[in-house]
């Protein structure tokens, strides 16, 4: 671990007067960096890098389906890249085109998003789970006027798009759908002639999912081209993946999307489960002999209890990487009691693309998340005195480097909020650095609950709820499931002379969020406290319920 003082702005340039000012009577700042050298790496795209990649590998496995087993190599990946990318180009798609896409894991996303990347293009993604309103949230915020969806879940993806005006020859659904353009007419095409394009790797945006960030409802989060491709080398600098990878989570959230593009740049096949079903992983796990999987919490859950586990050889699995929410140690522990394979934990968010910590294989240690991976600074602040913090000490998690995002769309409010002038990242998360350079994250500033590695925004919730008849007023705030996993949990103040149970409000909510936004626990007040401005007083309510 390398503590410096700092004195003064950052590597990344900014030239406002008050930045400078600021900078001139800045207190000097602990800043913790990574133990690895530096990437030497020119900024360029995700799809220069994959590109590059399958020039040496045409013949080998790329994609891998856990299902089928149907391959596609590196070769007939590139060429289907460039084919979608000539037909979207021919149907309009150019640099800063913004295209939704609700999908389930599968060949033609990863396809995809290298086409639009190809194109100077931009995807956003939403979760397959979501209701035609929630999609039509997400049009309208990101300006998208191109929907991707999959036969399984396009109801109310093509519901969104007809009700804010997407043509339907604009929406096109992977598999056999006749209620959308299929996926396959964009690879039908004579001969391939991508458009060149003029891309800024490090300001032109590329990927924009919608986060909760610290704290409210969802946003915009610009990722750049650079963004993520520097992450997916970092990543494969901490992780070189020299054997198949396994990718259960979902291409959709910034996890699997960046572990996608890792894969596909190391050059190794990757095999895709569509979503996770406990035989269907075991078995992948078992006959491709996939040595590392990276998993979520829910996950390390099943491995760690289902009796199904028992029927399959993970002999050739080494470690387990958790990411997406905090994963106890006695969960950690009864994985690794019941088949002997330890479990690292990364550390990251949608604002860092994600990855920010990982542990090297020879750098374990037990409920950490790791060391700093090349390229990336932390600062660890006193939340009351805003004081940089020693080793050991708790305080809030400051991050900078290269793969921090650009900034939230169209809030330039919750940007500054976020982002400091010289580049830091505030997370909204509490931790601490050991003395052997390990991150600790320990706690949340922020009031956003994790429900199995899904990010829930209380205040969209609270919008949902109010709207109920019976209801006077409402908070939600974290629960604690029997795992002591979190769970939306609603605090309700019912309105005089109504009678409201808490199966009812649960029941209504249901209706109007996507699964996993689901109020799981439900708890009768009097009152909400709130500040004199109004602001709820959440951790008032965490600490009393």
């Amino acid at each position: 671990m390398l503590v410096r003082a700092y004195l003064g702005p950052a590597r990344r340039a900014y030239s406002t007067a008050a930045t400078k000012a600021a900078a001139a009577h800045a207190l000097p700042q602990r800043i913790y960096t990574s133990p690895y050298p530096p990437l030497a790496v020119a900024p360029q795209t995700p799809w220069q890098l994959v590109h590059e990649t399958a020039q040496s590998k045409l013949d080998s496995p790329a994609l891998i389906c856990g299902l089928s087993h149907n391959q596609l190599s590196f070769g007939e990946f590139d060429r289907a890249v460039q084919q979608v990318a000539t037909s979207l180009a021919q149907r309009g798609v150019s640099k800063g085109s913004v295209v939704l896409t609700n999908m389930l894991n599968c060949f033609e996303y990863p396809i995809l998003y290298h086409a639009l990347t190809a194109l100077g293009a931009v995807l956003s993604p939403a979760p397959p789970m979501y209701s035609a309103v929630e999609l039509g949230r997400q049009l309208v915020a990101s300006k998208a006027t191109f929907v991707f969806t999959h036969e399984a879940v396009e109801s109310a993806a093509l519901q969104a798009a007809a009700e804010h005006g997407i043509a339907p020859e604009r929406c096109f659904s992977v598999g056999t759908s006749s209620k959308a353009q299929p996926f396959s007419v964009l690879q039908a095409v004579d001969a391939i002639d991508v458009p060149a394009v003029s891309i800024d790797p490090v300001r032109d945006l590329n990927l924009l999912p919608f986060s909760s960030g610290t704290t409210g409802a969802p946003k915009g989060v610009k990722l750049s081209f650079w963004n993520l491709a520097v992450n997916a080398l970092q990543f494969s600098f901490m992780e070189p993946f020299v054997s198949p990878g396994m990718v259960v989570l979902p291409y959709y959230h910034i996890y699997g999307a960046t572990l996608m593009n890792a894969v596909l740049v190391a050059g190794q096949p990757q095999v895709i489960l569509p979503k996770f079903d406990p035989a269907t992983f075991l078995h992948a796990l078992e006959k491709y002999k996939i040595e590392k999987a990276h998993i979520a919490p829910p996950i390390a859950a099943v491995l760690a209890k289902h009796p199904i586990v028992d029927n399959y050889d993970l002999s050739a699995t080494k470690y387990f990487i958790s990411g997406a929410a905090p994963l106890g140690q006695a969960l950690e522990d009864a994985v690794f009691n019941r088949l002997g394979i330890r479990i690292k934990q990364a550390y990251g968010m949608t604002e860092m693309s994600p990855v920010s910590n990982y542990s090297r294989d020879e750098h374990v240690k037990s409920t950490s998340s790791g060391h700093l991976i090349p390229n990336t600074e932390l600062r660890v602040v006193c939340p009351s005195s805003s004081n940089d913090l020693a080793p050991n000490q708790v305080g809030e998690l400051w991050y900078r480097g290269p793969q921090i995002m650009l900034g939230y769309l169209d809030n330039d409010e919750a940007t500054q909020n976020t982002m400091t002038a010289c580049g830091f990242l505030k997370t909204g998360d509490l931790g601490f650095v050991d003395e052997l350079g390990n991150v600790h994250v320990v706690d949340r500033l922020k009031e956003l609950i994790k429900y199995k590695g899904h990010q829930i925004a209380p205040a969209e919730l609270e919008d949902v709820i109010i709207k109920h008849p019976k209801v006077m007023d409402v908070a939600c705030i974290r629960g604690y499931d029997a795992e002591r996993e979190e769970v939306p949990k609603a605090c309700v103040v019912v309105k005089p002379g109504e009678s409201l149970t808490a199966q009812e409000l649960m029941d209504y909510v249901a209706t109007h969020v996507a699964p996993y936004k689901k109020i799981r626990q439900v708890v009768f007040v009097d009152t909400i406290p709130k500040s004199g401005s109004g602001k709820i007083l959440r951790r008032e309510l965490q600490a009393a319920h």
